[in-house]
């Protein structure tokens, strides 16, 4: 799980839209494309391509219902457990 962190870290810069669509939907849940354009005021234009870059690299999952999700539950334990 480290290298996974590591290699999100290395490859999502904060300045990002992958990096902006990943908090989104880490945060908020599953969600569709249009819900995070509307709800970040970005663009689809940039949130589409951000968001198959992301389903791309493994970062995110789809739904059958077109509503992608972050895996983030992996993410957050592997935190926990380094702090402690």
């Amino acid at each position: 799980m480290t290298d996974l962190l590591d290699q999100v870290l290395k490859e999502v810069s904060p300045s990002t839209v992958q990096f902006k669509v990943l908090t989104y939907l880490a945060f908020r849940g599953p969600s569709s494309p249009v819900d995070i354009s509307e709800e970040t005021r970005m663009s689809p234009g940039s949130v589409r391509p951000a968001l198959r870059t992301l389903l791309d690299k493994g970062y995110v999952e789809q739904l059958g219902d077109g509503r992608s999700l972050v895996p983030f539950t992996d993410i957050v334990s592997h935190l926990y457990s380094v702090g402690k």
